[in-house]
């Protein structure tokens, strides 16, 4: 019993066809009745349901566990590589334009250049085409790191890959959809809340490995699609933040999900057909964590080398300032000087640290924005919190009844300009 199960378990997660084909014979009971009992001793109930709310397993046999928790090992590994760049931002971005590019390719009929890509990702482009609204949106999401991982989450991303940040805006699927790319049979429309409540039960399953808890949302919603509109935006955005949670910071949440999520392949969908049919989500599992795998020795080889680049420049130029600009530019006081990249984040802190009445929104966005001499506009503040007009002109409004900026008149709208915070060592 334990020779077949191994087999056709752990050396390959085979199906009862794939042993017939091995064994090139049509009767293959006898055998296939052997690497089911294997798999039952190492059989876990998860919180995931299929499409009739029965609740699925998987089958984590001491093999299949080294798989999972040596890749956790690894990104961890790769995490502490992350932390000991001075400059983290290049790492990110890179990252970034990676996962926009994977992103054109599945909802843009011409694929932008790279150089486009590039600017997206620095969020530089001020008004983009209605073309690449969602690259902006998912760009954008990418610096959205306060966002509490919660069941309220999932439709939260939805709408604002959408362009609005009420939950209203996130439609949940109406009907059942017919793809033909995608034949997983999703369950019926009035039993989308739920499952999407047992998916977050399920990244919450301690007794299931952190990276595959992420593999298996991605399983979840291939299957379910459960909203309207931009379900493997929303996908690849919740492993990420998922991750982003569980303490793998950016290295999680730079995992290629993207690319798994719009893959065409049939072989790809005839693995997870055979979960649907089996209730058994190790199919799914070990046909997505090796290809996360691969993709994590890139994650190894970017942080290398951008190691590497630091290494060179300090060579070069032992005593490089970081290329901020004067703290005399700004409408702040002394705060110091940071080297890792987080400097908005820094300043956004320290001044609600000094002005406790500033809300999170406003100190951010002031934060960024306090350039002397600069005129800043409610719809920034929309743009760059990722707001409705309401909250931006509250802020706003908020910020200049503070003292931090000075409200003037320019033609038919107001704009808002820095006023210097004196008075802090």
């Amino acid at each position: 019993m334990t020779e077949d199960g191994k087999k056709y378990t752990d050396l390959v997660y085979a199906t009862k066809d794939d042993v017939k084909a091995i064994l090139n014979r049509e009767n293959v009971d006898a055998e296939w009745q052997r690497v089911l009992s294997y798999r039952q001793a190492f059989s876990l109930e998860t919180e995931l349901r299929d499409r009739d709310f029965h609740p699925c397993v998987l089958t984590l046999t001491p093999t299949i566990l080294s798989q999972c928790y040596g890749l956790e090992e690894r990104l961890f590994q790769d995490l502490r590589l992350y932390h000991g760049l001075r400059r983290k931002d290049g790492f990110r971005l890179k990252r970034k334009a990676f996962a926009l590019k994977a992103l054109s390719r599945h909802c843009m009929d011409k694929m932008p250049n790279d150089a486009t890509l590039e600017k997206i990702a620095r969020l530089e482009v001020e008004t983009l085409p209605s073309s690449f609204f969602l690259l902006g949106s998912y760009s954008r999401l990418w610096e959205q790191e306060d966002l509490a991982f919660d069941e309220a989450l999932f439709p939260r991303l939805n709408a604002l890959l959408q362009g609005d940040s009420t939950l209203e805006a996130a439609i949940l699927r109406k009907d059942v959809v017919k793809d033909v790319l995608n034949p997983l049979l999703p369950c019926p429309a009035e039993g989308i809340s739920e499952q999407l409540s047992f998916l977050f039960l399920f990244l919450r399953q301690q007794e299931v490995p952190l990276l595959s808890r992420a593999v298996l949302a991605v399983y979840f919603f291939l299957s379910e699609r459960p909203f309207e509109y931009v379900n493997e935006e929303t996908a690849a955005l919740v492993c990420k933040f998922f991750l982003l949670a569980s303490g793998l910071d950016q290295v999680g949440f730079a995992l290629d999900f993207e690319s798994v999520l719009f893959s065409h392949s049939e072989t790809f969908f005839r693995r997870l057909k055979e979960t649907e049919r089996t209730l058994d989500l190790t199919y799914a599992l070990t046909s997505i964590l090796p290809y996360l795998a691969k993709d994590e020795e890139k994650i190894r080889q970017l942080l290398e080398e951008c190691r590497k680049e630091e290494a060179e420049q300090d060579a070069a130029t032992p005593t490089e300032e970081a290329s901020l600009p004067p703290v005399e530019e700004l409408a702040l006081p002394n705060f110091g000087r940071r080297e890792d990249g987080r400097v908005v984040e820094e300043r956004a802190k320290r001044l609600r640290e000094t002005y406790p009445s500033l809300k999170k929104r406003e100190a951010h966005f002031y934060a960024g924005h306090c350039r002397i001499g600069a005129f800043y506009t409610i719809e920034d503040f929309v743009t760059s919190e990722m707001s409705v007009y309401e909250t931006g002109r509250q802020g706003m409004e908020g910020l200049a009844k503070k003292g931090f900026y000075r409200k003037e008149r320019q033609g038919k709208k107001f704009v808002y300009t820095p006023i210097p915070i004196e008075g802090l060592d």
